[in-house]
């Protein structure tokens, strides 16, 4: 990192082992509907690493509803 603070935030895809839940919540308005999203955080490495929790991030490529969340290619 340089002695710069770093940090990065992505999908909570996985139960991370080292990403403790925050107890952060924040409802956001997505498509038209309010979904309720939490953050887990870890620090590793020197980084500052922050994970958005929602179910859709834990589904598989087609998700529970069959959808193709990532397009029609995905996963071929």
């Amino acid at each position: 990192a340089n002695g710069h603070r770093v940090m990065t935030v992505s999908p909570r895809y996985d139960q991370y082992k080292d990403a403790w839940d925050t107890g952060v919540q924040v409802e956001i308005e997505v498509g038209g509907r309010v979904e309720t999203v939490r953050f887990f955080h870890c620090y590793k490495r020197g980084v500052d690493r922050v994970f958005v929790d929602h179910p859709y991030f834990l589904e598989k490529v087609w998700g529970k509803t069959g959808s193709q969340i990532y397009g029609p290619k995905a996963g071929v």
